[in-house]
């Protein structure tokens, strides 16, 4: 349930309807559960917004996990993409501890299977914006190529192009193309 807040008479409107769904829910034998409902506000304008209850609990909170995306009041994922890339570290960590010596094939099965999907899940949803975290992202592919012994002391493009893996910046703009063309070729209509 959504509702644009602009004045603060919306807010009561936003509280009405809470107020109804839960009516509704408790007619029907579908309760909700008041401490697993939240009240986020968006935004970055400053406009009047009120505290939301639901059986005298209050739903508001500044950040919440849905599908395992942290997603906070002003849309700044930088939080997420903290905890993403610190995962993606964690298991390349644990790549260079486990095997001895890697070779590009072993490497790249590892990489691709173990740590880019960490970097790289929902990112239609949280791709980075802020030149740190772009940056940051794609330090982590950068850090891993060098897990190769022969390829240790070539430039980063190099090892790419050896290990045939795009940057991770590349593959964000092309799914993103993909799926504009899956989405205006009707791609998703049954």
């Amino acid at each position: 349930m959504y509702r644009q807040i602009k004045k603060s008479d919306d807010t009561k409107f936003l509280q009405e309807d809470i107020i109804c769904m839960r009516q509704w829910s408790d007619q029907w034998l579908l309760s909700f559960h008041p401490k697993k409902c939240k009240s986020m506000r968006i935004g970055r304008t400053e406009v009047p917004h009120g505290n939301y209850y639901m059986k005298e609990q209050l739903l508001e909170v500044g950040h919440e996990k849905d599908l395992g995306v942290i997603i906070d009041n002003r849309l700044n994922f930088s939080e997420y993409i903290n905890m993403k890339i610190n995962m993606a570290n964690k298991i390349t960590g644990l790549i260079r501890r486990t095997f001895v010596s890697l070779d590009e094939v072993i490497f790249k099965q590892l990489y691709v299977a173990l740590v880019r999907p960490h970097l790289e899940y929902a990112n239609q949803a949280w791709a980075p914006y802020l030149v740190k975290d772009i940056e940051a992202i794609e330090n982590v592919q950068r850090r891993a190529t060098k897990l190769v012994p022969t390829l240790k002391n070539l430039s980063y493009e190099e090892r790419l192009r050896k290990l045939k893996i795009p940057t991770l910046a590349y593959r964000r703009a092309r799914g993103d193309m993909l799926e504009t063309f899956k989405i205006l070729s009707g791609g998703y209509v049954n």
